[in-house]
């Protein structure tokens, strides 16, 4: 989900500047913020040892995920080449940090296991 973040991260601002005049320039700077913000939380979030921690990025990639899709629906009718490609990519990483995001908080709700039964076993048969 990286990879594909950092490429279209990578992509967008140039891609952006190629809308011109169609669309306001606040529109195409939020477009390219959005996604850069995709990137950023997803490589803050791997470099946390905590599952809180990563979870809490993950959750702020999602949003940033669903920004950028809103900002690519806002460009209207406007003709860009690549909105198929930016909204494909954004659709398989959301879908893949949903998964991580579900994964983590299952993990987070496990019992934990109660101290006296990790305790080592003493041996039954002392003798043998």
């Amino acid at each position: 989900m990286y990879r594909m973040a950092a490429y279209l991260s990578a992509r967008c601002a140039s891609d952006a500047a190629c809308l011109g005049t169609q669309v306001s320039l606040d529109v195409a700077r939020q477009l390219v913020r959005a996604v850069s913000s995709v990137t950023a939380n997803i490589a803050e979030g791997c470099s946390r040892n905590g599952t809180a921690d990563r979870l809490r990025f993950y959750t702020y990639a999602l949003g940033s995920v669903r920004e950028a899709l809103a900002w690519i629906d806002a460009l209207g009718a406007a003709p860009w080449p690549p909105r198929d490609d930016y909204r494909d990519l954004l659709v398989q990483i959301r879908r893949q940090l949903l998964v991580a995001i579900k994964s983590m908080r299952a993990k987070r709700r496990l019992p934990r296991t109660p101290a006296h039964s990790r305790r080592p076993v003493a041996d039954p048969n002392p003798e043998s």
